[in-house]
């Protein structure tokens, strides 16, 4: 059996590398400037010494705040403030809000996600994103956050790469409604093999936290969904009840997805038909067809485990429900977030 040659990672030659080594030189000169500002001010004029924090408004927007966390450990990080890489410079240098580090790792393996979690509903979805990678690390990160007060706290979760060398501490920083994840890394050697990754979770009191967040890192800033998945076509069953044997399936292919939808009133296949010709099939991407109740939900979201793919209606939490309707949902996931053994509860 002839063997396969793997191309080494090249630090360099990644976006990730370079932004990282970039925003490092940013903190040190951030660093440096701070301590102009300093004597400025012992002069009796302080200014700026560096552009203004993140701003969502031309007339300026609030000053930059670090959301810091200490480590479980009570022990200091051995690595000095100035090995924080982040993509606010500004940032670094102001001072810390108290909030709970729940989860840090270099070693989990997940995709790349950033999100905030709200309830105990986003909570039961965030799993999810390990289900197929590492469950362990989603149960653990269960374990730790059940006794999270979400009148007082949001959960702020963020899995990103850290190119070729293993991220030692994070810590999360805010500027206006934007999130920033600092990175604590050793400088990377020449070349890897594959690229590191760090999953975090903080807790974060809820007045500390943005009206509506955006993870400035990422390029879309916009918070992911609490767990895998989308909708792509979701309507109340209007034409009666499905006929017998309806019953939740993948509808990935044609085949299938003619196979689920002849099961369903004639008017309510065609609607939900219609729905899924404005969101076409993804690449690599498995979607799964529910039969679900509820009280005028709004949408519907999915629940993966290692062993189960099931689906809920969402939105009709606070409604006062006198009979549930029927409702059909057809929801879309990355084939790989689906775990090999998983199958569909009904």
């Amino acid at each position: 059996m002839s063997s396969t040659r793997r191309e080494p990672f090249r630090a360099a030659s990644r976006p990730t590398h370079v932004l990282l080594v970039s925003l490092r030189k940013a903190v040190s000169v951030t660093l440096l400037a701070a301590s102009l500002t300093t004597l400025s001010a012992a002069c009796g004029r302080q200014q700026p010494a560096t552009g203004a924090p993140p701003s969502d408004s031309t007339g300026g927007g609030p000053a930059s705040s670090a959301i810091v966390s200490p480590t479980s450990d009570p022990k200091p990080p051995a690595s000095s403030p100035a090995s924080f890489v982040t993509a606010s410079p500004s940032a670094s240098r102001q001072g810390g809000i108290a909030s709970r580090r729940v989860y840090f790792s270099s070693t989990v393996r997940a995709p790349a996600f950033h999100t905030v979690l709200n309830d105990e509903r986003d909570l039961s979805r965030f799993p999810g994103w390990f289900a197929a990678s590492d469950p362990a690390a989603g149960a653990e990160i269960a374990k730790r956050t059940a006794a999270t007060d979400f009148s007082r706290y949001a959960l702020v979760a963020w899995s990103r790469t850290t190119g070729c060398s293993a991220a030692r501490d994070a810590l999360l920083f805010r500027g206006g409604d934007r999130l920033v994840l600092g990175i604590d890394q050793p400088p990377p050697p020449g070349e890897c093999f594959a690229a590191h990754q760090v999953v975090t979770v903080f807790e974060v009191p809820r007045d500390r936290m943005p009206a509506r967040p955006r993870f400035a890192q990422e390029p879309n800033p916009q918070p992911d969904p609490a767990g895998p998945g989308r909708t792509v076509a979701f309507g109340r069953l209007d034409g009666g009840e499905p006929a017998r044997g309806a019953r939740n399936a993948e509808v990935t292919s044609a085949r299938q997805l003619d196979a689920f939808l002849a099961k369903l009133p004639l008017k309510d296949a065609k609607t939900v038909r219609k729905q899924l010709a404005g969101h076409a099939v993804r690449p690599g991407e498995r979607r799964f067809a529910f039969l679900l109740t509820g009280c005028r939900p709004t949408d519907a979201w999915l629940m993966i485990s290692r062993q189960d793919l099931s689906a809920s209606t969402t939105g009709d939490e606070t409604v006062r429900c006198v009979q549930a309707q029927r409702w059909a949902a057809v929801l879309a996931v990355a084939s790989s977030m689906v775990p090999e053994r998983a199958r569909l509860i009904d």
